[in-house]
């Protein structure tokens, strides 16, 4: 009886180590991901954000190209992002066709008490008026400065058409705004100030496929970007001290973009989408191990189990 207790130990180990190399908890921290929009099961989308094809495949369109629009789309599962929470996010995005009078208007990354709310179209990137508890960061590609001298809504607006910034409370407050690789503005020939072709290297209405990562260890954002053109990844934001819970006035948060298009317009895509309630998260979006995998790390354990084993009998011997 003991010879055959023995014997059946390595089985029960494989069994173990199947549910340890195979089990969703190694990917724990990771609470979603889309490594594309077949499917939108668990997401919220709202006003003129839809699922389109393209040679990125499925992506989720924010806006299509074309004046006046305003998308939105969110998580349908409150995330906990109370005090001391930490989040990281990674996606990317990519901006194409172009019109009207520039590139325009730009996303938001959002994170809010609600999991429906959108501003107008035009210069607030379907943030502005979305909610009072809430908090953004943009990534805004058309200067509104210039609009209307720049005053009233306009008044916080960086010179710049190509800048990255934190939004709070449904406002465009255009806090710590920088110019994304140092390019204050992008658009079409003969803009006013004067401007960097849309298309350079860095603008963020160029059409490349960029890469963004924020994090929030707690007490502070980090927000990178990085255009394959570039080579170089641009650091937004670093270790910005903000206190999201008290923002927010709940531990209940929903997480998504918004988007809009005035006078003028572009696709604004998101291509992928990865969310962890941890301070890091991989640069590559993750996956569950295939069976093979597992079939591997189980064989593996079990072996060396296996060999333990018959040393303590040789041993005993």
């Amino acid at each position: 009886m003991k010879r055959q207790t023995i014997a059946a130990a390595p089985s029960a180990v494989a069994a173990i180590a199947l549910l340890l190399c195979c089990s969703p908890g190694a990917q724990a921290s990771v609470l979603f991901s889309y490594n594309g929009f077949g499917s939108t099961s668990g997401l919220t989308l709202v006003g003129n954000s839809a699922t389109t094809s393209t040679s990125d495949g499925t992506v989720m369109r924010l806006t299509p190209a074309s004046s006046s629009q305003a998308g939105a789309v969110y998580n349908t599962t409150a995330v906990t992002l109370g005090t001391n929470a930490t989040f990281s996010t990674q996606f990317q995005f990519r901006f194409t066709n172009p019109g009207g009078v520039d590139p325009a208007d730009g996303i938001t990354f959002v994170i809010t008490s609600t999991p429906s709310g959108l501003g107008g179209s035009g210069f607030g990137m379907g943030y502005s008026g979305s909610s009072a508890h809430s908090l953004a960061i943009e990534f805004d590609t058309y200067n509104n400065s210039t609009a209307g001298g720049g005053l009233g809504a306009f008044a916080a607006e960086p010179n710049s058409s190509n800048h990255v910034a934190i939004d709070v409370g449904g406002v465009l407050t255009n806090t710590a705004s920088t110019s994304v690789y140092g390019n204050a503005s992008c658009g079409f020939a003969g803009g006013t100030p004067a401007q960097n072709a849309n298309a350079a290297a860095g603008c963020m209405s160029n059409g490349d496929l960029w890469t963004v990562n924020i994090s929030f260890d707690g007490s502070s954002l980090t927000v990178t970007l990085t255009d394959p053109a570039k080579g170089t990844t641009f650091s937004a934001l670093n270790a910005y001290p903000i206190n999201i819970a008290s923002i927010l006035g709940t531990n209940a948060a929903y997480v998504g973009f918004t988007a809009s298009s005035g006078a003028g317009w572009e696709n604004h895509d998101i291509v992928n989408w990865t969310f962890s309630n941890s301070a890091t998260i991989s640069s590559a979006p993750p996956s569950v191990p295939a069976l093979s995998d597992c079939g591997i790390c189980a064989l593996g354990l079990m072996l060396a189990a296996s060999a333990t084993l018959l040393l303590r009998r040789q041993a005993v011997a």
